[in-house]
């Protein structure tokens, strides 16, 4: 027969928002999750116009790459833009 007495549900949200405001865990000793985040270097959005087929082609590279699981698209604008510098003999870093 269900218990009516609803009062341990009142004690456990007691327990658990007076855990929540001090910020301790229900067992200190226990081990934490701790997840390593993979954070991208900050971009700038940079807009000019291109021919279309240069467009549809570079569109085209980023499919292939992203069925392949490889570079995204903002990586492969980057790689782009370095070869470019190399060619005209400029570094990034003496900007």
């Amino acid at each position: 027969m269900p218990r009516n007495d609803t009062s341990w549900m009142d004690e456990e949200d007691e327990r658990a928002e007076s855990q929540a405001d001090t910020g301790q865990p229900p067992n200190a000793e226990a081990p934490q999750l701790v997840r390593k985040e993979a954070k991208a270097p900050p971009r700038a959005t940079k807009g000019f116009y291109i021919q279309e087929l240069h467009s549809m082609a570079f569109d085209r590279l980023v499919f292939e790459q992203k069925q392949a699981k490889g570079k995204k698209a903002p990586e492969l604008a980057e790689e782009a833009i370095e070869l470019l510098l190399k060619k005209y003999g400029l570094k990034i870093n003496d900007i």
